[in-house]
């Protein structure tokens, strides 16, 4: 869990509309306040797609209502004890990737900044990063890394509600 102040400071970097590197339940992600800018920053940054839909962490189901319809399954599978991703339409027929955060640092941080992305740190196509040496060093781009040690966890679970599949285990 990160200090206090880790939390203050990620809140306050976060609103100056920064990429951060934030621990979060699984693995170290690339974060920033949720908007188009910010979206086509971190993929320039991955080295991804500038096209490339990006996870989206929320803290309270209230911050979704007026992006999605908040169904049944949805609901069942933000209380999961594993993190899912859910692929969900918003209300503009577009596909967007939610995420419950369960870590209480990064739902304080979230219940401030409002919703963000976060994506795994790293290169496009190739192995996320957990060790401190590697989060410093990635990229020139990040405004700071909030290390709260090696995280062991693995990227979440992603589950597609609009075609009802699983993506990734």
């Amino acid at each position: 869990m990160l200090a206090k102040n880790d939390i203050l400071k990620a809140i306050n970097i976060l609103q100056e509309n920064k990429i951060v590197i934030l621990p979060t339940d699984s693995i170290y992600g690339l974060s920033a306040l949720y908007n188009e800018e910010n979206r086509v920053r971190i993929n320039k940054i991955k080295r991804s797609q500038e096209s490339k839909q990006l996870i989206v962490l929320f803290s309270k189901l209230k911050q979704l209502k007026k992006i999605i319809n908040i169904n049944k399954k949805f609901k069942k599978n933000v209380k999961s004890k594993i993190p899912i991703t859910q692929i969900v339409n918003t209300y503009k027929n577009e596909s967007i990737a939610l995420r419950k955060v369960k870590r209480k640092d990064l739902v304080k941080i979230i219940n401030k900044t409002g919703l963000i992305f976060s994506t795994s740190v790293n290169y496009s196509n190739n192995p996320y990063l957990s060790k401190k040496e590697e989060l410093d060093l990635f990229n020139i781009n990040i405004s700071e890394v909030f290390w709260d040690g090696e995280l062991k966890g693995k990227p979440s679970k992603i589950i597609d509600l609009v075609n009802n599949k699983v993506i990734r285990e």
